[in-house]
């Protein structure tokens, strides 16, 4: 790979482990066609091991579970609600653990557990979310750890939500963007939970900088700058370069297909190349993902053209607000118009 390549993905791993929380800006994504396997993500390949009590077990396979229905105090609805389209099919990520005292283990893994419904946000009311995250604590465990569990959630969601407008600026320096998250996170969690939370996240982000800002050093040979990147990559945990090494394999494939793409390949030579790097399933998959992302791109074009020509030919706000609605529940169904609506909320 070409050292600016590098340098650029080395980049993206820092931006992608300041996000801290996973998914603090909405992704547009359409629903998945058909079940399909779930990358590692960095948390799962970073799960520490546990020697607690509760931990000691066999783990029993992780497959989403419905809700419990009508569950007293927990404000759940009296049905289970349908899982909103990008987790049907897929195993819920994390886990809560519990230690032999019966209190809740502080760790990544519970923000895993917290991030796989959260990327759902835009699908279905934030209301809905956190439920389906108390009823996902509540299986796993009982008592004192699922209550504490559960006050983890909502200081976690408060911290999304700050951190989001904290990283809400394009112009925000990487650095200074770890920094403000830092001292986010400490407010939120204090010192130790906000270390045991984000430690791995952090250490990671502070190594990918230091990185790129060596890759893109110009003053520095290309083996000095080899030199200096391999220090800094032997100077992390063995768990941690592991966990980078399977983060940059997805992101040089997308730097490989981009630049395919700007050199004009064809659908066809996309397609070759991505069954020679991630196997045909994987690329008939990536293809029909592809398809669905242009169908729902192509459907938000139109809503936007009809809508600018509703603001054109309509000067009374009340009037306009009215046939905006109209158009919304006209093209898209109730799911789709809370993505389009947080979409609308983004833009401004």
């Amino acid at each position: 790979m070409e050292r600016r390549s590098k340098a650029g993905l080395l980049l993206g791993l820092a931006l992608a482990a300041l996000a801290g929380a996973g998914h603090l800006a909405l992704r547009e994504r359409p629903a998945p066609a058909a079940p399909a396997a779930r990358p590692a993500t960095r948390r799962e390949a970073t799960r520490p091991t546990t020697t607690s009590a509760a931990a000691a077990a066999p783990d029993p396979p992780r497959r989403e579970r419905p809700a419990p229905a009508g569950a007293p105090g927990l404000g759940l609805p009296a049905r289970p609600r349908a899982a909103p389209p990008s987790l049907r099919g897929t195993d819920v990520d994390g886990a809560v653990i519990v230690d032999e005292r019966g209190d809740l283990v502080v760790g990544p893994e519970i923000l895993a557990l917290f991030d796989y419904f959260l990327s759902a946000t835009g699908e279905e009311p934030a209301a809905a979310i956190r439920a389906r995250i108390v009823a996902a604590i509540r299986e796993r465990a009982g008592g004192r750890a699922a209550d504490q569990a559960v006050a983890l959630l909502d200081r976690y969601l408060g911290y999304r939500e700050a951190a989001g407008a904290a990283g809400a600026a394009p112009e925000v320096d990487p650095a200074a963007r770890l920094a403000v998250l830092r001292e986010l996170r400490r407010e939120h969690f204090g010192e130790a939970d906000a270390t045991r939370l984000f430690g791995d996240e952090e250490r990671e982000g502070e190594a990918a900088l230091d990185e790129a800002r060596i890759a893109a050093d110009p003053a520095l040979s290309p083996e000095e700058r080899d030199a200096q990147i391999a220090a800094v990559e032997a100077a992390l945990p063995e768990h941690l370069r592991a966990a980078r090494e399977a983060a940059m394999r997805p992101l040089a494939q997308q730097v490989e297909e981009q630049a395919l793409r700007a050199a004009g390949a064809s659908a066809e030579q996309i397609h070759a190349h991505r069954v020679a790097v991630v196997g045909p399933e994987a690329a008939d998959r990536l293809a029909e993902l592809d398809r669905q992302r242009a169908a729902w791109q192509e459907r938000l074009d139109t809503f936007s053209e009809q809508r600018a020509a509703i603001a054109e030919e309509t000067t009374d706000p009340q009037a306009r607000r009215a046939a905006e609605e109209e158009l919304l529940a006209r093209e898209f169904t109730p799911e789709e118009r809370l993505r389009v609506r947080a979409l609308l909320r983004r833009a401004r």
